[in-house]
């Protein structure tokens, strides 16, 4: 964390600043349709419009008043046919998600230049 401070001004900065945004019921449960996808939006992490309308949306399909959003940092929404695809890397043993290939490649060859 401490490569993620700006110390002039003493401000966190988070590394990935996208993320999704997921409805949880009050039982801690992601909010699911009966195919498995579950109800998100993507966006800059902790943008307030985007969960108003996370928790809007969950609020009315769930019926429960007391649900909560949450932010998966750096995730991003992915298709049917992507998360075949990223099941069939995973076997390959390979990453599951060809962009963490380019975030990993990209952390790495930082951490080695000594930046």
């Amino acid at each position: 964390m401490s490569s993620n401070m700006i110390k002039s001004k003493n401000i966190w900065v988070p590394e990935r600043a996208h993320g999704v945004c997921v409805y949880f019921t009050s039982k801690d449960e992601a909010l699911s349709d009966g195919d498995g996808g579950v109800l998100c939006a993507e966006g800059l992490m902790y943008d307030l419009d985007v969960e108003r309308r996370v928790l809007e949306a969950g609020r009315y399909w769930s019926g429960d008043a007391d649900g909560l959003v949450k932010w998966v940092a750096g995730a991003r929404k992915i298709s049917a046919s992507e998360k075949d695809d990223q099941v069939e890397r995973l076997n390959d043993g390979l990453i599951a998600d060809p962009f963490e290939d380019m975030y990993d490649d990209h952390f790495s060859n930082r951490s080695t230049n000594g930046k």
